[in-house]
C-alpha cells in the first residue's frame, strides 16, 4: 500500500548499518541513505590524480580515451550496484542505464575525487553515455600536445645540457649540431642565395659559440 500510493508515508524498516557504513567508507552510498551513518571524512586523493595525469601524458589519444573509459565505466557499475563493469554498456544513455538526479550526483562525486575536477552536477545529461563521457574527461584532462616551437625549445635544452656535460667530446658534438641546424635552416628557407656565399643567417651559425646559437635560435622563434 505504501509503495502504490501517492502521499508519502513513514514505514518501519530494518537497516543493514554495517553494510552501510561499509558503503560509506568506500565512498558509494547513495545520497539519500548518508544522514543515517557516520560518513567518514574524504580527503582529496591528490596522489592518485597526479598519477593519472603523468599516465594520460604517456598515453596515445586512443589509449588514453580507452583508460577514462574503463574508469567511468567502473564507477558507473558500483554507483548501479552492478557486480561487474562488463555488464554496462558503453553507448547505452546513463538514463536508459537507470540513473536518476541523485545517482547522477553520486556518480559525479566520485568523478570528482578520481580526477581532481569540479565536475557540474549535470554531468550525466550533458554527456549522456560513458563514451561521450569519456572523451569530455580525455578532453579536460589530457595534456595539449607541445607546438613546434616548444618541441624544438626543449631539443635545444636537452642539447645544451649535453654540451654542457661534455669534456673532450663538446667540439665534435658541437660541429654535429651546426650541421643538422643548417640543414634545418636550408629546409625551412634559409638557403644560400644561389651567388655562392652562404645565406648570413648560417654564416652566423658558421661563426657562434655554444650560447650564441642557443640564443640566435630562441630569437628566430
Amino acid at each position: 500500500a505504501a509503495v502504490s500510493g501517492s502521499d508519502p508515508l513513514v514505514v518501519a524498516a530494518r537497516w543493514d548499518m554495517a553494510g552501510l557504513r561499509a558503503r560509506a567508507e568506500a565512498g558509494d552510498l547513495p545520497v539519500m541513505l548518508r544522514g543515517l551513518v557516520r560518513t567518514p571524512r574524504r580527503t582529496t586523493n591528490s596522489g592518485g590524480v597526479a598519477e593519472l595525469m603523468i599516465r594520460l601524458a604517456a598515453l596515445t589519444r586512443d589509449e588514453a580515451l580507452r583508460l577514462l573509459t574503463e574508469r567511468v565505466r567502473g564507477h558507473v557499475a558500483a554507483v548501479l550496484a552492478h557486480g561487474s563493469p562488463d555488464k554496462v554498456s558503453v553507448d547505452r544513455a546513463f538514463n536508459q542505464l537507470g540513473f536518476d538526479s541523485l545517482t547522477a550526483v553520486e556518480l559525479r562525486n566520485r568523478l570528482n575525487a578520481d580526477t581532481g575536477l569540479r565536475l557540474p552536477p549535470t554531468l550525466v545529461f550533458d554527456h549522456p553515455t560513458i563514451s561521450s563521457l569519456a572523451e569530455f574527461l580525455f578532453s579536460t584532462l589530457a595534456p595539449a600536445p607541445p607546438s613546434p616551437e616548444e618541441t624544438l625549445r626543449g631539443a635545444l635544452e636537452r642539447v645544451g645540457s649535453m654540451l654542457t656535460g661534455a669534456k673532450d667530446d663538446g667540439e665534435a658534438i658541437r660541429s654535429k649540431l651546426v650541421a643538422v641546424l643548417q640543414s634545418g635552416l636550408a629546409r625551412f628557407g634559409a638557403a644560400p642565395d644561389g651567388t655562392g656565399r652562404p645565406d648570413t643567417m648560417v654564416d652566423k651559425i658558421d661563426s657562434a659559440s655554444d650560447e650564441e646559437i642557443f640564443a640566435l635560435i630562441d630569437n628566430e622563434l
